[in-house]
C-alpha cells in the first residue's frame, strides 16, 4: 500500500485519471497482430520486417518513406520476434494516448464524460497512424495549460526526446514534425537550461541508440538524412491523387484553419505560452492537412479528420465551454462520418476478447510461429511459382520488380533489393540514378523476378501504378536493366531476368523540338536493334506551382500517345531521366510483359510552360548465349559512382559479352525491357501505401 500511496503522489493525485485512461484503451482494444499477404501495401510492409530482419543499411541499400524502425508502426507477423517488439511498441503509444486524452478532457467533461468521449474517439478511429503525432501534441497541451500539472513537463522533457527520436526513425514525415512541436511545446512552457539539456540528451542518444540498435552503421545516418529528403520531397508530385468529393477538400481547410482558431481561444498558462502553443497547432493541422489532401481519397480523407479531431479533444478548455467544446466534436464527427462511413467497434465484449487472443499470441511464440509458417504456405499458394523458374531463383541475389516483395519472404529467396525497393517511389531523379546504378552494379541482384499483377488478380487490369506506364516508373532505372538484364523465362504472372553484360551503346542524339503542352510532337522510329529514348525538359514542378504545392498538390502530367489513343501518367521529377518511346519489335518481348505499344506521336498534358523534347539513339546488342552473374558478394555500404550516364550524356562503350561458364543458362533471343500491356491504361483502385499510407 505504500508503494501505490507513494506512486500515487508521484501522479500528483491522478490515479483515478491513469485508470480511467487504462480501461479506456482496454474496452476499446484495437491492436492486433496483421498477417503477411499479397498486395502493394503489405509488400513495403514486409520489405521493412525483410530489411531489418537481414541487416540492410537504410539509406544505402535501403532508401523508403519508412525508416529502420518503420516496422514498429506495422505489427505484422512476417518474424515472430520482430511482430512482438512492433506490437509493444504500439501497443504502448496507444495506451499512453488513452491516458492523455482522458486527462485532457476531464477538465471540461469530468472523469465519466472524459472517459466516455476518449472510448468513442478510439471506437470511431479507422487506424492509429497519426497517435504519435497526436501523442506529442497532448503532452505539449499539458505543460502549456494554466493548470499544468507537475508531471507534465518532466514527461514532455524524457517522452518527447523519446518520441520525436524513435519516430524519426520509423517514418520520415512523422519524426520531424513532432521534434518541432516538442520544441515548440518547450519554448513556450518555459523549460530551463538544465531541461533543455535533457531533452536534447534523450533525443541525440536515444536517436544513436536506436540507430545502432537496429544493426545500422554511423556512417549511413547521412545518407539516411539525404536520401529521406529525396524521399519527402518528392512525394507531393508523383503520389498525389484526385479522387474524393470537392466539398471533402474545403471541409479540411475549414477544420485545418478552425482548429488554429481555436487555439487562440484555448486555456494557456501565459501569453508566450498561448503564442507557442498556436505555433504548434499550426504544424500539427498543417500536417495532418497534408496528409489527407496530397492522397486525395476517402480514406486518406477520413484518417485526416480523425486527426483533427484528436487535436480539437486535446485543446485545454474550461467546464465553461464544455457544452461549445461538445458541439464542435459532434460536428467533426458527424463531418468524419460522412466523408468515410465507418462502422464503430462499440462492442466492448468483442473487444475485451480480442485483446485476449492478441495477448494469447503474444505470449505464446509457438503459436506466432504457427501463423508465419501458415502465411507463408497461404502466399506460396497465391503466388505459384512454377518450379523450374523457382530452381533458377535458388542460390541468387534475387530484387523484386516492381513490388511484390512478399513473394521473397514466401519463398525464402536472398532478397537484394534496389534502394529503393518498390519502383513508383524513386521518384526523383537522385532516386532514380540509385536504382540504376544498383542494376548497373555487377554486385548488385543477380536476376530479377518481375510481377504482372494483372496475372495474379485480373481486376487490376494492368502493370502499372495508377496509370503509370511501368517503363517509365522509374526511367533510367529501366533503361539500366534493359542494358543489364536479358529474360530467361515467363509465366502469365512472373518474368525472370538475369543479369547480362552491359549491351547498350552510348546515347546518341537523334533530333531535338521545343513544343507548348497539349501540342503533338512526332517520335522518331527506332531502327534493327536500337531503342529510342525522350529527355523532356519543361514537364516538371517549378517557380510558382512548387511554391503552391507545398499548401495543396501540383497539377498532374500525362503524356498523351498517338492523338489520344492511350495516356499514362507522368512523374515530373523523372522526365528527364530518359523515357523509352520506340523500341526495335525484336527487343521487346511478346507476352504479357510486352515493353510498349507503338508510339508515333507523344504530347503532354498538365505542364506549366515550354517544353523541349530531346530524342536520342541507344543502341542494343543481341544478349549474350549465356548471362553472366557476378558471383561477388554485394557490398553493405553505399554504391561507387555509377557506370552509366544519362541519356544524352557522354557513356562509355559497352562491355563486350563475359563469357559462359560450363553450366550455361538459357536466354530468350529476346532483349530484356522495362515492361507494360501493350496498349493498356491502368486505371486503379485508389491505394493507401508509402508510399500510400501518408506524406512522406
Amino acid at each position: 500500500m505504500a508503494a501505490v500511496a507513494a506512486f500515487d503522489r508521484y501522479l500528483g493525485g491522478r490515479r483515478r485519471i491513469v485508470v480511467a485512461g487504462l480501461l479506456v484503451a482496454l474496452l476499446s482494444w484495437r491492436l492486433a497482430f496483421g498477417v503477411p499477404t499479397t498486395g502493394l501495401d503489405s509488400s513495403w510492409m514486409g520489405g521493412l520486417y525483410m530489411a531489418i530482419h537481414d541487416g540492410k543499411d537504410f539509406g544505402n541499400e535501403i532508401v523508403f518513406t519508412y525508416g529502420p524502425l518503420g516496422f514498429l508502426a506495422w505489427p505484422s507477423l512476417w518474424f515472430s520476434w520482430l511482430a512482438v517488439v512492433a506490437y509493444l511498441y504500439s501497443a504502448a503509444i496507444y495506451v499512453a494516448f488513452a491516458v492523455t486524452l482522458t486527462w485532457a478532457l476531464k477538465r471540461s467533461l469530468g472523469l465519466l464524460g472524459a472517459a466516455l468521449v476518449a472510448f468513442l474517439f478510439f471506437a470511431t478511429s479507422l487506424d492509429f497512424e497519426q497517435l504519435p503525432l497526436l501523442l506529442a501534441v497532448g503532452w505539449c497541451y499539458a505543460a502549456l495549460r494554466e493548470d499544468r500539472p507537475g508531471l507534465a513537463l518532466p514527461i514532455l522533457v524524457y517522452g518527447g526526446g523519446a518520441l520525436s527520436a524513435s519516430q524519426c526513425l520509423v517514418k520520415l514525415s512523422m519524426g520531424p514534425p513532432i521534434l518541432v512541436i516538442c520544441l515548440l511545446g518547450l519554448t513556450g512552457a518555459r523549460a530551463d537550461r538544465k531541461q533543455w539539456t535533457l531533452f536534447g540528451a534523450v533525443f541525440v542518444g536515444g536517436l544513436l541508440v536506436l540507430w545502432l540498435a537496429a544493426g545500422q552503421s554511423l556512417g549511413s545516418l547521412w545518407d539516411y538524412a539525404v536520401n529521406g529528403f529525396q524521399v519527402a520531397s518528392g512525394y507531393n508530385e508523383a503520389m498525389a491523387v484526385d479522387v474524393a468529393p470537392a466539398w471533402n477538400a474545403a471541409t479540411l481547410v475549414v477544420i485545418a484553419l478552425a482548429l488554429v482558431a481555436a487555439s487562440t481561444r484555448a486555456d494557456f498558462r501565459d501569453r508566450r505560452a498561448r503564442r507557442l502553443g498556436i505555433a504548434l497547432t499550426v504544424v500539427a493541422a498543417f500536417v495532418t492537412f497534408k496528409y489527407g489532401i496530397v492522397r486525395f481519397e476517402p480514406g486518406h480523407v477520413a484518417l485526416a479528420l480523425s486527426a483533427m479531431l484528436g487535436i480539437w479533444l486535446l485543446m485545454s478548455w474550461t467546464r465553461q465551454r464544455a457544452a461549445v467544446s461538445l458541439v464542435a466534436t459532434a460536428a467533426i464527427a458527424a463531418v468524419f462520418f460522412h466523408a468515410y462511413p465507418n462502422p464503430a467497434k462499440l462492442d466492448v465484449i468483442g473487444n475485451l476478447k480480442a485483446f485476449k487472443e492478441t495477448t494469447e499470441l503474444l505470449i505464446r511464440p509457438g503459436k506466432r510461429q504457427q501463423v508465419v509458417d501458415q502465411s507463408r504456405a497461404s502466399l506460396q499458394e497465391a503466388f505459384k511459382l512454377e518450379p523450374r523458374m523457382l530452381a533458377q531463383l535458388r542460390d541468387k541475389r534475387v530484387a523484386i520488380d516492381p513490388w511484390e516483395i512478399g513473394v521473397a519472404w514466401a519463398y525464402e529467396l536472398d532478397w537484394s533489393p534496389l534502394p529503393v525497393f518498390q519502383n513508383y517511389t524513386a521518384y526523383t531523379p537522385k532516386l532514380d540514378r540509385l536504382n540504376a546504378a544498383a542494376v548497373e552494379d555487377p554486385d548488385g541482384p543477380q536476376v530479377i523476378l518481375r510481377e504482372n499483377p494483372a496475372g495474379l488478380d485480373p481486376s487490376l487490369g494492368g502493370r502499372g501504378f495508377e496509370e503509370r506506364l511501368p517503363a517509365w516508373d522509374p526511367p533510367e532505372q529501366n533503361l539500366a536493366i534493359v542494358c543489364n538484364f536479358a529474360p530467361v523465362e515467363a509465366s502469365e504472372a512472373w518474368q525472370l531476368l538475369t543479369r547480362t553484360a552491359d549491351r547498350c551503346g552510348p546515347p546518341e542524339p537523334i533530333s531535338s523540338r521545343d513544343g507548348e503542352p497539349g501540342e503533338t510532337i512526332p517520335v522518331p522510329q527506332a531502327g534493327p536493334g536500337e531503342l529510342v529514348v525522350l529527355r523532356l525538359k519543361g514537364a516538371g514542378v517549378e517557380g510558382i506551382e512548387r511554391l503552391g504545392s507545398l499548401l495543396w498538390r501540383p497539377s498532374p502530367r500525362y503524356a498523351v500517345l498517338n492523338d489520344g489513343e492511350v495516356r499514362y501518367r507522368l512523374v515530373p521529377g523523372t522526365t528527364g531521366d530518359g523515357l523509352i518511346v520506340s523500341r526495335d519489335p525484336k527487343l521487346d518481348s511478346a507476352d504479357a510483359f510486352a515493353q510498349l505499344p507503338p508510339v508515333n506521336n507523344i504530347a503532354i498534358e498538365g505542364a506549366d510552360g515550354p517544353l523541349s523534347f530531346n530524342f536520342y539513339r541507344v543502341k542494343v546488342q543481341p544478349p549474350p548465349a549465356a548471362p553472366c552473374a557476378s558471383r561477388g558478394r554485394r557490398a553493405s555500404s553505399a554504391r561507387g559512382p555509377s557506370r552509366r550516364r544519362h541519356a544524352g550524356a557522354d557513356a562509355r562503350a559497352p562491355a563486350p559479352a563475359a563469357k559462359a561458364g560450363p553450366r550455361a543458362c538459357r536466354a530468350r533471343s529476346s532483349a530484356s525491357a522495362p515492361v507494360a500491356m501493350p496498349g493498356r491504361v491502368h486505371q486503379p483502385r485508389p491505394r493507401r501505401s508509402a508510399a500510400g499510407r501518408g506524406p512522406a
